[in-house]
């Protein structure tokens, strides 16, 4: 018995399905990223020690640039894809316009996200 595709696949506008979840995910990825700061700042209120233990412990590890450079591809992405869901929502023939308004996003994404990561990373490459 072949196996059913994914549900995302199925549908016809495959593109517009991509967006859709993808500024989905972004949006949970900040509002994780958004949670862990507000408990950041708030060990502020137990002292310079409690502070310095989760910023050595948490955002001074090898894992976490990595996921510093996902959290700002997630807030460049979800900032343009919502631009792009306003701009729907406000001009009349937006729809019309949306398949290129997506790749309109895709390649800004691409023209600020490839020189923003070069600079997140290249401290690591660096001698």
């Amino acid at each position: 018995m072949p196996l059913d595709r994914a549900p995302l696949m199925r549908v016809r506008n495959r593109e517009g399905q991509w967006a859709w979840a993808l500024h989905r995910l972004t949006g949970l990825g900040v509002l994780g990223f958004l949670c862990l700061h507000i408990i950041d700042t708030a060990l502020l209120l137990q002292g310079e020690v409690a502070y310095n233990h989760l910023i050595k412990g948490v955002y001074q590890q090898w894992w976490f640039q990595p996921a510093e450079i996902a959290l700002g591809g997630a807030l460049v992405y979800h900032t343009l894809n919502g631009l792009r869901v306003i701009t729907l929502d406000f001009w009349e023939d937006g729809i019309r316009h949306d398949r290129t308004l997506r790749r309109a996003v895709l390649l800004a994404f691409l023209a600020i996200m490839l020189p923003l990561g070069v600079v997140m990373v290249w401290p690591f490459l660096a001698p």
